[in-house]
């Protein structure tokens, strides 16, 4: 950490104009979650799943057998197509014999297929000074030795729910498979808080002499790089009182030196 610290601030003094007025290390929280999702499969129907449910929403059909002589195509393809049809909800059987179901005029009317796809499990890290998710550390978030302070501007979470989280995983989990298939998030089936990350922050506070503006930097040790966010976040509550502060200094300092001086 030293070692960081040394090196920060000889990156921030480069510029000869440039001042660290005050410097502080807090931890920022992230919040990890366990998130249950579910994709699908998702592919453009075929002709023959095409007219097999446009014959089940015309023609009451009970038996694949009908469909095979209409249609003359082998019987046990056509079972298969069947069971596959019930098994992801497209139809289901009634008393007249297979009707379409809800989601089957929908994907009829759509010309695409969604196939479900089992269970999994994920990881997602959320930062309310941030309000953002973030990517897993590429390193462990490194320790330190003294307890340090939690981050001063921390938001809260409320607003944390199953939609923010299926828009995170379709951004990262949907792509295209290699047989022209695509796998979509469809559903965020449940997310628990499991623990927090407590990850060390540097804030410098600085000065600019030419420029005469004060600012802020802050490195951030999960992303390994500047935090605007932060930077910002601090500015705009404390940018004030600095400039206040140097102010009465420099009124006090002029005072100290006018009583001081020589009287002619």
């Amino acid at each position: 950490m030293d070692k960081l610290t040394k090196r920060l601030r000889a990156t921030l003094l480069e510029n000869p104009a440039v001042q660290i007025k005050e410097s502080a290390m807090w931890h920022l929280p992230v919040v990890t979650f366990d998130v249950a999702f579910k994709r699908v499969k998702r592919s453009k129907m075929d002709i023959l799943m095409k007219m097999l449910l446009l014959a089940f929403g015309q023609v009451d059909i009970r038996r694949a057998a009908n469909l095979s002589e209409m249609l003359l195509v082998e019987e046990l393809f056509i079972a298969d197509l069947i069971e596959k049809m019930q098994r992801t909800g497209l139809i289901r059987m009634e008393k007249e014999g297979y009707k379409l179901t809800p989601k089957g005029h929908e994907q009829l009317k759509t010309g695409i297929i969604d196939e479900e796809m089992e269970e999994e499990w994920t990881v997602l890290f959320y930062s309310p000074g941030h309000d953002e998710f973030w990517p897993a550390m590429n390193e462990p978030v490194p320790g330190t030795d003294e307890e340090l302070p939690l981050y001063r501007y921390v938001n809260n979470q409320d607003h944390i729910n199953a939609d923010r989280m299926l828009q995170v995983l379709a951004e990262r989990e949907n792509g295209l498979e290699e047989n022209g298939f695509q796998t979509v998030v469809a559903d965020v089936k449940s997310f628990d808080q499991r623990m927090v990350e407590h990850v060390p922050c540097l804030e410098f506070r600085m000065y600019n002499k030419e420029q005469d503006i004060f600012y802020a930097r802050v490195w951030n040790m999960w992303l390994e790089r500047w935090d605007d966010t932060l930077e910002k976040q601090i500015e705009e509550q404390e940018r004030v009182e600095w400039r206040e502060k140097r102010t009465a200094t420099a009124e006090f300092s002029e005072e100290i030196r006018s009583v001081n001086s020589p009287i002619c």
